[in-house]
């Protein structure tokens, strides 16, 4: 029968096996991970903002403001492409509005909040898109309510990621963290601020 001192050796060799088997496998993992990345070489975003042409919210009356866009990714957990059926009806289901591929989410009075397309160009949403990310963009310049605006596309983005199992990701599709989330709560609050100043001065 093994003695205490050669049951402790044995357990300190396998310990010392398993960490050796650690150190080896880890760099292949890591470069791994780092030559498949998701696929960004088509993504609507260049440097967080969205690519001329693809999901711009300039209206006609409002071309020449600036955009400052808030962008969250919901991103397949297993990055398997979303059954796009359920997509569309999920999206409808919401009381999004289809216009020109992608879905625009409305207040009760008809004004836009933000809008909802694929992450993957040219970014529309049809039955025969393949795309594993959604894309949420809100422009909080054209929100009658910046702070009230991003609270309800964020309770969006929590309802769709639950139902299609997404990951909620920020602008460069990293986990969405809650001190990411009380960064961009600030960024509304601060324009808000802005619109109400600039509004009391006209």
């Amino acid at each position: 029968m093994p003695s205490n001192l050669q049951i402790v050796l044995i357990v300190g060799v396998l310990v010392l096996f398993l960490v050796l088997l650690y150190l080896f496998f880890r760099p292949l993992f890591t470069r791994s991970l780092i030559q498949n990345p998701i696929d960004d070489s088509q993504s609507m975003l260049f440097e967080g903002k969205l690519e001329q042409g693809t999901l711009g919210f300039n209206d006609e009356d409002e071309s020449s403001q600036e955009q400052e866009l808030i962008i969250l990714n919901l991103v397949s957990m297993d990055k398997s492409n979303f059954d796009m059926n359920q997509v569309l009806n999920l999206l409808k289901n919401l009381n999004a509005k289809y216009i020109n591929g992608f879905f625009s989410h409305r207040d009760i009075n008809g004004k836009e909040i933000f809008r909802i397309a694929s992450g993957i160009n040219p970014g529309v949403l049809e039955s025969d898109v393949k795309t594993h990310i959604l894309l949420l963009a809100l422009d909080l310049n054209q929100a009658s309510d910046p702070l009230k605006a991003f609270e309800i596309m964020l309770d969006s983005a929590v309802s769709i990621s639950e139902k299609l199992y997404a990951s909620i990701c920020d602008a460069s599709r990293s986990p969405l963290s809650k001190q990411m989330i009380e960064h961009l709560r600030s960024k509304a609050q601060e324009v808000a601020h802005l619109k109400s100043h600039r509004n009391f001065l006209e």
